[in-house]
């Protein structure tokens, strides 16, 4: 039984598809996020030289809480990084997508930033948003605000009937998709004493830099997505886990 560490609405989404492959699934959240209002007064930073990044559905939401996505965006460009934000945006009738890129790394390597020069570039994202990536793209002499639009919040402690299966080896292994998911849950497991219980187990993860993670903690058993979008990780758990 593999584990699923998303948020629920990611959680419940990728479950039905590894169910459907015949994949047992334990959930359990360790990420949920509160929508934040107050970055409504800067609405008027958007006009025509406006390009908006977006970096998760969850931004996506915070705005529609309040605005039409394809009235909102309807006069500014937009450069998405994963391909479920930029679908759910398409879905929503927003047409003005720029770029898709998979990853900050290809984002950072292969847009060109010379024609953004005299854009300003609106990041929409959690309280928890890759600064890293901010001071990359500032580095390219391109003007980059992030404007927090929704909160994370984490959980204090692993769910008893999670800690139970684990200790129980019902659980035999993990499905992490971002940096900040894998560092979360390294941390319960050492709160709840399941380190050594985990210790050779599976970890998937959606890239390298979440192995690195995982493997600083003295975890080696690791598969990493080739890719890092969502089919690929699906891909990558069924060829390890079908039998």
């Amino acid at each position: 039984m593999i584990l699923i560490t998303r948020p629920k609405l990611e959680a419940k989404e990728l479950s039905l598809k590894l169910l459907d492959i015949k994949i047992n699934v334990h959930c359990d959240s360790l990420i949920s996020f509160t929508y934040d209002n107050t970055w409504v007064k800067k609405q008027n930073l958007l006009d025509v030289k406006t390009v908006c990044l977006l970096t998760s559905v969850q931004a996506a939401l915070s705005i529609e809480k309040i605005y039409s996505l394809d009235q909102y965006f309807e006069n500014v460009k937009i450069i998405c990084i994963g391909e479920r934000v930029s679908n759910y945006l398409k879905g929503k009738s927003v047409k003005n997508i720029l770029h898709t890129f998979q990853d900050s790394n290809q984002l950072m390597s292969e847009l060109d930033f010379q024609n953004l020069k005299e854009n300003n570039l609106i990041y929409f994202c959690g309280n928890n948003y890759n600064a890293h990536l901010v001071e990359q793209i500032k580095s390219k002499d391109i003007k980059c605000e992030p404007i927090v639009v929704y909160h994370s919040e984490v959980a204090d402690e692993l769910k008893p009937e999670t800690r139970a299966m684990i200790e129980t080896n019902k659980i035999n292994c993990v499905a992490l998709y971002s940096q900040f998911s894998a560092n979360i849950f390294m941390d319960l497991l050492q709160k709840a004493k399941l380190s050594e219980s985990f210790r050779n187990k599976k970890f998937f993860c959606l890239s390298k830099k979440i192995s690195k993670i995982v493997n600083s903690g003295n975890f080696n058993n690791t598969v990493i997505s080739p890719l890092p979008n969502e089919q690929s990780m699906i891909d990558v758990i069924k060829k390890s886990l079908s039998v």
